[in-house]
């Protein structure tokens, strides 16, 4: 029986070894062949087609010729440049977490309180928020789309400054959308930015590797 066995298990392997010069998949294969094309179908149904299709023309996330309107317009030019303030004094969670956020109103009525609203309806907006107990209805500027994930906090704490990604923001008036946020505009600042040599070292093309990994943003 034992020896019934063997010569079993040899024909066997004889057998798939043949099939594989043969030039044919071996049922093996076949089946793991089944399950990337599987997955690969699956993945086109969760992901914008765009994705798949390198002739399509995306325009979502392209600069914008004029500012969006805002519920209020928010001076960024006076706060930053008149007044000195840094930009995480107002968006805080940009050092602590994945959103920078825009701050609450209270962050605003901290100054605002005291300062006078005669001739300066923008003022009055806020104060009528903030009486009204009611959160001002900001419009983003920059929305990626949810099966991208980028962290604030790992740019701001690795040394990179805001306008990098934001433009020139103390010098608008209204927050304006200037680069694109695409995928190729994230990987080409990665491949050169030097904030990963001065942080990485001699692991500084192993990073920029690790970067490249499609895991890094969607997770």
């Amino acid at each position: 029986m034992r020896l019934m066995t063997r010569a079993s298990l040899a024909c066997t392997l004889l057998a798939g070894v043949a099939w594989g010069m043969a030039g044919f998949p071996s049922p093996a294969h076949a089946e793991e062949t089944k399950s990337e094309e599987l997955f690969t179908l699956g993945m086109k149904n969760l992901l914008p087609p765009e994705l798949f299709d390198r002739n399509l023309v995306v325009t979502v996330g392209e600069p914008l010729a004029a500012a969006i309107v805002q519920p209020i317009v928010f001076p960024h030019d006076r706060h930053v440049k008149v007044l000195g303030m840094d930009c995480q004094y107002c968006h805080s969670n940009a050092r602590k977490g994945i959103h920078a956020g825009v701050p609450p109103e209270s962050v605003c009525m901290g100054c605002h309180a005291l300062v006078d609203t005669t001739d300066r309806p923008e003022l009055v907006k806020l104060k009528d928020y903030w009486a009204k107990g009611e959160a001002i209805p900001w419009k983003k500027v920059h929305d990626l789309p949810d099966y991208v994930y980028f962290s604030h906090k790992r740019h701001v704490v690795a040394g990179l400054a805001c306008q990098e990604c934001h433009g020139e923001v103390q010098d608008m008036t209204v927050d304006q959308r200037v680069a694109s946020l695409k995928m190729g505009w994230c990987l080409d600042c990665h491949a050169q930015h030097p904030s990963i040599d001065q942080n990485y070292g001699t692991q500084a093309e192993l990073r920029r590797a690790e970067l490249k990994d499609c895991w890094t943003c969607h997770k």
